[in-house]
């Protein structure tokens, strides 16, 4: 398995597919395995880079304070080490808010954007909602079922729930929690991910964007409450951003909704933005 040595840190990752370069920036839970509805489709068309952050899966876990800043300058360390100067970025749920910090501090390196599942900043129910994975976590643990469901009510649309296999789901949830991250790299994300704030930053992202959100993602919504900002004041903050919405879909719109989300970033990353 490839890894890439950045920052004393080994950051394992893996490149599929052939034409231009796109890297996928995995979430708080799932790291590069979120990425698996959608990874071949794209690989039809890009050379793709999956990677796991510092922390999370294949990739080494240090004992040390863990934020997008860091997340971010893994990434420009990991590209400087595979030798990839520019290419296409997307960043879904804890990856998106990791993706508009790149975008925004190395806009020399981004083609083009898409942002999936993710806030500018947090309101006091978003606060809420990582302060109660992290007590969970903490009493549970994230190999635990209770752990798993909970997340599970915030990953997916009422309506997908009801559809599916729930026992199944949640334990996909609790044994992809359990491959990619420990109890404390887990709690320190929904820490960064709590007081992280690209507000201000995204006026500086110079490359076109897609702003990509499930109608029913009840963790990174379309609008917040005034303390927040919301995936659609996003699309409005970036200069060169176009608001997509998929209908009827919750938070993990690549796992509910992979057609509709495959379809919406090719037409992005391959259309014509004339």
């Amino acid at each position: 398995m490839p890894h890439a040595l950045v920052d004393g840190c080994r950051i394992w990752y893996q490149l599929t597919g052939s034409g231009p370069h796109l890297v996928q920036i995995g979430g708080a839970i799932s790291a590069h395995e979120g990425y698996a509805g959608i990874t071949e489709v794209m690989a039809e068309h890009f050379t793709v880079l999956d990677y796991d952050h510092r922390g999370y899966g294949l990739s080494d876990r240090p004992e040390q304070r863990y934020s997008m800043e860091v997340w971010s300058d893994d990434l420009a360390g990991l590209l400087d080490a595979v030798g990839i100067e520019r290419l296409h970025v997307h960043g879904a749920s804890m990856g998106g808010f990791v993706a508009a910090r790149f975008a925004a501090d190395h806009p020399e390196r981004v083609d083009r954007l898409v942002i999936s599942g993710a806030i500018a900043r947090c309101d006091r129910m978003a606060r809420s909602h990582f302060q109660g994975w992290k007590d969970i976590a903490r009493a549970y643990g994230v190999d635990s079922d209770e752990l798993a469901r909970h997340l599970t009510t915030h990953a997916f649309s009422r309506r997908h729930l009801d559809a599916v296999d729930y026992e199944q789901v949640v334990k996909d949830v609790r044994d992809v929690t359990v491959r990619n991250v420990t109890t404390e790299v887990f709690c320190a994300a929904c820490d960064a991910m709590s007081e992280a704030d690209v507000t201000d930053l995204l006026p500086r992202i110079a490359a076109p964007t897609l702003v990509l959100v499930g109608s029913e993602d009840v963790l990174t919504p379309l609008d917040t409450g005034p303390a927040g900002s919301g995936m659609r004041a996003m699309a409005e903050l970036i200069p060169r951003a176009r608001f997509e919405v998929i209908e009827g879909c919750g938070h993990g719109n690549m796992f509910e909704a992979p057609d509709a989300s495959n379809a919406a970033i090719l037409d992005f990353l391959l259309g014509d933005l004339s």
